[in-house]
């Protein structure tokens, strides 16, 4: 038996399971770390070790998201949300709506899970698929230098101390969080346009703050959706 496997079924199953179906709001994955790994160090522990943790957990909690789908549950899963949902019923949109963090539930036609305007969404399906495979391909567990995970966790840990300024940036840029990269770009050159600092002091003010809210997001969207 590998590194991987030893680790991956020494993780009590049911107490996961069970401490998912237990909650009544979204939890933290440091929640769920301390129960898959009792006696590791999550804070201050090797980093390498940190990252190998991590990715043991998501794996699992992707398996555990194929098992749910077979009693109508959807476990969505994020590293600061993740929760257990009752999928919609027959003949409504299944599209997961992060920033609202609930479903569509608009009408569908025929056998189709999407709603007419989710269908022509399918690259948000595509992006969630990639990162779930990811963690599904085991070889990706020893893919992972000690540099490599100190910047993962290290940006992880920035992630969560800055949560709610990165939520607000958004809301900031009058953006989705589910907002690309080129989106968010686009979006900073029609506000800094309209608020240019040359335009006064309330828009030297309001410029100030899309340029903060706009270089935050740029520095942390690529650890946050790694």
């Amino acid at each position: 038996m590998d590194e991987f496997e030893k680790r991956f079924q020494a993780i009590d199953r049911k107490k996961i399971v069970d401490f998912l179906s237990s909650l009544s709001k979204p939890c933290y994955e440091s929640e769920l770390l301390k129960i898959a790994f009792e006696n590791a160090d999550i804070t201050g522990g090797d980093a390498l070790e940190l990252y190998q943790n991590h990715f043991l957990l998501f794996c699992l909690l992707y398996e555990l998201q194929n098992e749910f789908y077979d009693t109508g549950k959807y476990l969505h899963i994020h590293f600061m949300r993740t929760f257990l949902y009752d999928y919609p019923r027959k003949g409504e949109c299944r599209f997961f709506n992060e920033e609202l963090m609930g479903f569509c539930h608009e009408n569908t036609s025929g056998d189709n899970e999407y709603c007419e305007y989710h269908r022509k969404r399918f690259e948000n399906e595509v992006e969630s698929l990639s990162i779930k495979y990811f963690y599904l391909d085991r070889e990706n567990f020893s893919r992972l230098d000690r540099e490599s995970a100190e910047s993962f966790i290290n940006g992880a840990w920035e992630i969560l101390g800055n949560y709610e300024e990165y939520k607000k940036s958004f809301a900031i840029l009058d953006l989705p969080e589910s907002s690309s990269i080129e989106t968010i770009k686009r979006q900073f050159k029609v506000l800094a346009k309209r608020h240019h600092p040359d335009h006064g002091e309330s828009s030297h003010k309001k410029f100030n703050e899309i340029n903060r809210a706009y270089r935050l997001l740029l520095k942390m969207i690529p650890i946050i959706r790694k």
